[in-house]
């Protein structure tokens, strides 16, 4: 693996590939290096098929995670090791699993069990504009526009740019955070010399903490306080299209999820019984 990790960080460096991707990509590759303990580019494709049964018989890998390992190998092999890949995955069935959804009582509950303001300010963001949590990770200071109350998202999933609107509330509280710690190129910056965004795993570790001190048995996630404000919006009367924009969602039907999560927001439709105990008594 040593020697095709820089044959490989060229390739998706010049694909244009985000850092997350390069990541999932090199994770995936060393897994399965790992496994077979020989070079990757001696395996044959019975050895690469059986990998993907052991991912999916023993380890029990959700079908999301089994495409994340077989996107990853697949570059490899179709851009590195120029060899073509012919292996047969037998897919897990999808489970559709509705998350459990905040209400806005318990994020409220949540943040304030954070201890420090600069986390409590990040969670705040990520729920007040329903923002990914590496879209927050990667916000510049000149990514805030106060006039038009927007945010500028640099390369949100699918490596697109786009604008979300940022309520009062939320624009309020980053200027305050700016007067009180001056933050440099990135809002949220690493410490030390600030050169690069503060790690995503700083924040998680945070939010674990103040949803266990909260006594919240949902489960929890960074990315459960983007499902919050998406579910808010709605009941608040956002139209659906809006919310796919805000969002950064490229096709409606991922946004019209919320809808099938909610159906109390839908028609309640029509009690076909009603009166019948008057008419037929």
């Amino acid at each position: 693996m040593s020697k095709l990790r820089p044959a490989l960080h060229d390739e998706i460096t010049l694909r244009g590939y985000s850092p997350r991707t390069r990541e999932t990509y090199v994770y995936a590759i060393e897994k399965l290096a790992k496994y077979y303990d020989q070079a990757i580019s001696t395996l044959t494709d019975q050895q690469l098929e059986q990998y993907f049964r052991y991912l999916t018989l023993e380890k029990k890998l959700s079908r999301s995670t089994i495409l994340v390992q077989l996107n990853g190998i697949h570059f490899l092999y179709e851009h590195v090791l120029h060899k073509k890949f012919k292996v047969k995955v037998c897919w897990p069935k999808q489970k559709q699993v509705i998350p459990e959804l905040l209400s806005r009582a318990e994020v409220k509950l949540i943040i304030s069990h954070v201890p420090h303001e600069k986390y409590q300010t990040m969670l705040l963001i990520l729920y007040g504009c329903g923002l990914r949590i590496s879209e927050l990770m990667h916000l510049k200071v000149s990514d805030i526009d106060g006039g038009r109350e927007t945010l500028k998202i640099r390369q949100g999933k699918g490596g697109k740019d786009r604008f979300v609107v940022v309520p009062p509330s939320i624009l309020a509280l980053m200027r305050l955070y700016w007067c009180r710690y001056h933050p440099g190129v990135w809002l949220f910056p690493s410490r030390g010399e600030g050169k690069q965004p503060l790690n995503e795993s700083s924040l998680r570790k945070q939010l674990k903490t103040a949803v266990r001190l909260s006594g919240i048995n949902k489960r929890c996630s960074a990315h459960s306080f983007r499902h919050a404000f998406a579910t808010h919006q709605l009941e608040a009367g956002m139209p659906l299209h809006q919310l796919q924009h805000q969002l950064g969602h490229s096709d409606i039907r991922t946004t019209s999820r919320y809808l099938h999560w909610l159906p109390e927001l839908g028609h309640g439709g029509v009690d076909l019984l009603s009166g019948w105990g008057d008419d037929h008594g």
